[in-house]
């Protein structure tokens, strides 16, 4: 069962033209109604802690968001948007609205029948040819993703890769955010 990977929203909601990760076996979406508080419970392996990221280091922030957003784990979430709201510390304010409001992909059955957490391993990447260099106010990182599905009796599916294309912004307060995520 194919794991969905977080796709590019733009900070107005609307698609970017970057393809997402398809799950060909996911079950079909469905939409909050409203902004969800963020769960409370943490996924197996833990997170990074909001408080001890360098809010001036892009590098930090974006490894940070990026390992938090794609931390499912079956006995805790819902749904893939838990792991979306988790990140929400990172998010610029716009870009957690249209994160919320679109539809995500349910824990796949078989993640919930082995109890399955994502193991998320991140890789540094350089930029692509295209994006412009950092600013004073806007800047770019990449990472190559793997998530395994792990099982806590032991199950462990198959491995998903994939390449996390992140635009961070300054806030009002000086410090870095995720104003856009794209994966491919």
């Amino acid at each position: 069962m194919a794991y969905v990977l977080p796709q590019r929203l733009t900070s107005d909601g609307n698609k970017a033209d970057r393809p997402s990760v398809p799950s060909a076996s996911a079950p079909a979406p469905s939409a909050p109604a409203a902004i969800a508080p963020a769960p409370t419970a943490t996924p197996h392996g833990g997170l990074p802690d909001p408080k001890e990221v360098d809010r001036g280091d892009a590098t930090a922030v974006s490894r940070a968001a990026v390992q938090v957003m794609w931390t499912v784990d079956a006995a805790v979430d819902r749904d893939q948007l838990d792991a979306y709201l988790r990140a929400g510390p990172y998010l610029s304010a716009k870009y957690a609205k249209a994160l919320n409001a679109e539809p995500v992909g349910a824990v796949p059955s078989l993640w919930r029948d082995h109890r399955a957490y994502a193991r998320v391993r991140l890789t540094p990447q350089a930029i692509e040819d295209g994006v412009g260099a950092d600013t004073a106010t806007t800047a770019h990182r990449e990472w190559a993703v793997t998530v395994t599905p792990t099982g806590r009796d032991g199950w462990k599916g198959a491995p998903v890769h994939a390449t996390a294309f992140v635009t961070l912004t300054r806030g009002d307060d000086g410090d870095w955010q995720i104003s856009e995520v794209t994966t491919a």
